[in-house]
């Protein structure tokens, strides 16, 4: 805790709640606190004249400007307290994660009481680093100090243990429970803290609760092929997890498509296998990186879908499909995983990619994009209308996952996948060799026959 009385310069302010946050995770606390209106020494309540909300720099909010300020940004929270008539203002301050905050590319640390640069003190920063790469988003706390009630009001208990296999329990078996997960911590003050996690998977209104308010996913929908004329705009409200099959609903739905019958059922059959928007839309939710501004948004247009997240891929994007699954939020990972939303042995975008095979659509595009991960679904486009590098992009994805199922890729097996005739298979050849060209797959033997040539990924 710092404590001042009048006295406010936002460059020093801005100091101090990087030395505060940096010292919070050192202490392995949950919150520091920057405090007008309580004397340094006595700690008696005398008030204040400082108002932080109302405060301004050049023309921009004092409170908007600080967090952009800070890197990493974090969760601030800026209270104003009337104490018998004396004004208390105090800005409660989330520890980091990722790495140290800093101001001006300078990190503080509080060493006693007083504020000194973080360089001057190794020892210490190096134990800040190793307690940021430790920390996670999902272990902050999204609701201090929360009642049973409060905890009810603002999170859907019973839908998210049903998900979780729960039997009807009554709110205090509920709260037993939700602590057993993980989810909420006792504060020894008779009440409770609701992590970040809690409040990603149930929030009912995400953007009620400061420190995920701006996690939640977006659906954007435009009439054409570009980013223009966009006719839907939509930003979900729910936590992911009592949220995501209407969140898929939603996608699906702003696609067009037809109504058959399936064994005597009518059914909606969407030009982008629905298991594929599953896994993908899931993979952005559950790895994207909370320490970024932003959310997961999934783009509608008239030839494909377009998912974003926040992050760089924690994986080369060429090594999707067989490099082992990692991911930035271990506990959202596997929770969804428990409530079937996701797969968390990392073979979510093999089954995406499969259904896609299936239906011989395009390949999808996996990019990293100013520090985003961007994952681009086409509709169904025949074998004429594929550029050469949406050929090779075919070709080489189909190659790891017939290696992953420990099977090789042929001509017959591509022409399948392609949707080609069997007397196609010239053109088929052309897009093996020039994948082979881009360094992408190799033949399994240098010495192989044409007539039964097989191939693997360049990394096999």
């Amino acid at each position: 805790m710092e404590f001042k009385l009048n006295r406010f310069d936002e460059e020093d302010v801005a100091r101090y709640v990087s030395g505060l946050s940096n010292s919070a995770i050192l202490a392995a606390e949950r919150r520091a606190y920057l405090v007008y209106g309580v004397a340094d020494d006595t700690h008696e309540i005398v008030g204040t004249s400082v108002d932080l909300k109302a405060k301004k720099i050049g023309n921009e909010v004092f409170e908007h400007w600080l967090t952009r300020s800070l890197d990493p940004h974090l969760n601030l929270e800026f209270v104003t307290i009337d104490c018998d008539g004396k004004r208390v203002e105090l800005i409660a301050i989330d520890p980091a994660f990722q790495r140290p905050v800093r101001f001006k590319k300078e990190a503080f640390i509080r060493i006693d009481s007083v504020l000194k640069p973080l360089t001057d003190y190794p020892e210490r920063e190096r134990l800040l680093w190793l307690a940021t790469a430790s920390a996670s988003f999902e272990d902050g706390i999204a609701i201090h100090h929360a009642t049973p009630e409060e905890i009810f009001e603002y999170l859907a208990v019973g839908e998210l243990l049903s998900l979780l296999g729960s039997r009807a329990l009554k709110p205090v078996a509920m709260i037993e429970q939700l602590a057993k997960l993980g989810l909420i911590r006792d504060n020894m003050q008779g009440r409770f803290d609701v992590t970040n996690l809690f409040a990603l998977l149930a929030a009912k209104n995400l953007s009620k609760i400061p420190s995920v308010a701006t996690k939640a996913p977006r659906v954007i929908e435009y009439k054409r092929t570009k980013k223009v004329d966009a006719v839907g705009d939509v930003t979900g409200q729910l936590g992911y997890a009592i949220g995501f099959s209407r969140l898929l609903q939603h996608v699906m739905t702003r696609m067009p498509h037809e109504e058959v019958m399936v064994d005597g059922v009518r059914q909606n059959r969407f030009p982008i296998p629905d298991i594929a928007a599953r896994e993908l839309i899931a993979n952005a939710l559950i790895h994207q990186d909370f320490t970024q501004p932003g959310a997961p948004v999934v783009e509608v247009f008239k030839d494909k879908i377009q998912i974003t997240n926040p992050g760089i891929p924690l994986i080369d994007t060429m090594r999707f499909i067989d490099a082992p699954s990692k991911s930035r939020n271990e506990k959202l990972s596997g929770i969804m995983r428990r409530i079937g939303l996701c797969e968390q042995r990392g073979s979510g975008i093999d089954r995406a990619l499969e259904a896609i095979e299936r239906e011989a659509l395009p390949a999808p595009l996996f990019r990293e994009v100013e520090g985003s991960t961007v994952v681009a679904v086409f509709r169904p486009g025949s074998f004429a209308e594929m550029d050469q590098e949406a050929r090779i992009r075919a070709c080489y994805q189909h190659a790891c996952l017939r290696y992953e199922s420990n099977d090789y890729m042929t001509n017959a097996s591509f022409r399948l996948r392609l949707g080609l005739r069997d007397k196609q298979y010239p053109q088929a050849s052309i897009v093996i060799r020039d994948t082979i060209d881009q360094g992408l797959i190799r033949p399994l033997t240098e010495d192989q026959a044409n007539r039964n040539a097989k191939y693997v990924p360049w990394y096999a």
